[in-house]
């Protein structure tokens, strides 16, 4: 048997949708392939999710500095020697041409988004190096027609090397539990008459809570049962902090912080909301799908492509959605319209975005260089 192993070279390894496709991918992989993670940064907060004992991080620490980083960075990928590398993001792009100078065979390259000083529009510096560092990857993955049609259309990448694998989450995992929803709710002091509006992800300008905040603020003209969850961290929690002591919102927004279990909270919801620059495919809005939550969003992305219509929930252009999301909150108390959306965004994730297919898709991906000949044995063990 041909001994492989796979680098994975990740901007950072915190909690969020591109780690958990990651961590997914790795955790299918039977063990006789040697797997290691270099991240850029400290943050390794996805390493709970990893479920393989072998899988190792390459002691990394990222100077300050340009060409002390290029040299570290081609050291690491040297002495690494992997037979595939896998880079994720533009934050990983370095890696790219640098393994290709330290003469590793196979890499590829995978795109999920955007980070906020591209919330609006790729910056044309960053994109002449994606035009020509690109070329240098033996394949790009990206998880949206979105992204698809960038590297083909703007960047010029020959469409047989750009492959589209819709991101993928556990339904099984990611189901209803009507005991757990109602065990969460009393943890979180919620009455039954409360309609639970909730976010999941990174409190992150990117995701323009402060459109969010406004969004929530005008149903509540009309709807005093509303109440705004948000489970996660970052640099915009102080936002929602302060938004807390506003005497409109007091008592009516609960922020527990980056948690774990989120399935337990995403059951305790009624309606999962979005309201970002930009995404793409929002792993975070396909697990609350999944669970059976209607979905209103802002019309971003893949976003309005994934919820067909409005036949799984809502979408709205950005310059109209602090009115028109608001307006779909008020048809979403109804129970019978939450349920029958619920239920579409549901079979619609079943059908289409289920962990075992996204597996199977890289795992072709991985054939397709030569690197593997055999079947691989696929594991749906990462949630």
């Amino acid at each position: 048997m041909m001994s492989v192993k796979i680098l994975h070279v990740v901007p950072s390894f915190g909690m969020g949708g591109m780690e958990k496709v990651l961590c997914s991918v790795m955790n299918s992989l039977p063990d006789h392939i040697d797997q290691e993670i270099l991240s850029l940064t400290e943050d390794r907060g996805a390493e709970k999710w990893i479920r393989r004992k072998h899988i190792r991080f390459v002691n990394f620490t990222k100077p300050q500095e340009n060409f002390p980083f290029f040299r570290s960075l081609f050291q690491a990928l040297r002495q690494s020697h992997p037979t595939v590398l896998m880079t994720y993001n533009w934050g990983a792009t370095d890696a790219i041409w640098l393994g290709r100078l330290a003469g590793i065979p196979h890499i590829i390259h995978s795109e999920h988004g955007f980070n906020v000083d591209e919330a609006t529009s790729t910056l044309w510096k960053r994109n002449v190096i994606r035009f020509v560092v690109y070329r240098l990857a033996s394949r790009l993955v990206v998880v949206s027609t979105d992204l698809q049609k960038m590297m083909e259309d703007q960047l010029g990448l020959a469409s047989a090397r750009v492959l589209f694998i819709p991101n993928g989450i556990n339904t099984e995992y990611f189901s209803g539990d009507r005991f757990e929803r109602e065990q969460m709710r009393q943890m979180l002091g919620l009455s039954t008459q409360d309609i639970v509006v909730g976010f999941v992800g990174r409190l992150d300008p990117v995701k323009n809570l402060s459109l969010l905040l406004k969004v929530f603020e005008n149903s509540l003209e009309q709807e005093q049962n509303f109440k705004l969850l948000f489970i996660g961290d970052g640099p915009d929690r102080g936002l929602i902090e302060q938004a807390c002591t506003r005497p409109m919102f007091r008592g009516r927004i609960l922020c527990v912080g980056q948690q774990e279990n989120v399935v337990a909270y995403l059951r305790a919801m009624d309606v999962f909301i979005l309201t970002s620059l930009r995404e793409q495919m929002p792993m975070s809005m396909l697990e609350a799908m999944s669970v059976g939550l209607p979905i209103v969003a802002t019309a971003v992305g893949e976003i309005p492509a994934i919820l067909q219509g409005q036949e799984a929930g809502f979408v709205s252009e950005i310059d109209h959605a602090s009115k028109q999301l608001a307006e779909a909150l008020l048809q979403l108390r109804d129970p019978q319209v939450r349920s029958q959306m619920g239920q579409a965004g549901r079979s619609l994730v079943v059908q289409r975005f289920r962990q075992q297919a996204m597996i199977q898709e890289y795992h072709e991906t991985l054939r397709t260089l030569g690197v593997f000949h055999d079947p691989l044995i696929c594991s749906t063990e990462c949630a």
